[in-house]
């Protein structure tokens, strides 16, 4: 599944201020709207792909997962 990138500036709208702390961590983030959202993150050899129901759960579930996964690495 091909995402588009999303402009970091529409990361404000509601809870995803956890994006914002991955983008600046290193995180390359691609958000597609709907019902799924679907973010795909990655940085080095690791990515990550979540579907929630809205945004804000999306990026919670990916914000836990990139920090376990840097954890690890």
């Amino acid at each position: 599944m091909d995402l588009p990138a999303t402009d970091s500036s529409t990361y404000g709208e509601r809870g995803s201020f956890l994006l914002e702390l991955l983008r600046f961590a290193g995180w390359r983030l691609q958000i597609r709207r709907g019902n799924p959202t679907t973010i795909r993150a990655t940085r080095g050899g690791v990515s990550l792909e979540v579907a929630e129901t809205s945004l804000p759960r999306a990026a919670g579930v990916v914000f836990a997962r990139a920090m376990r996964a840097t954890r690890a690495g």
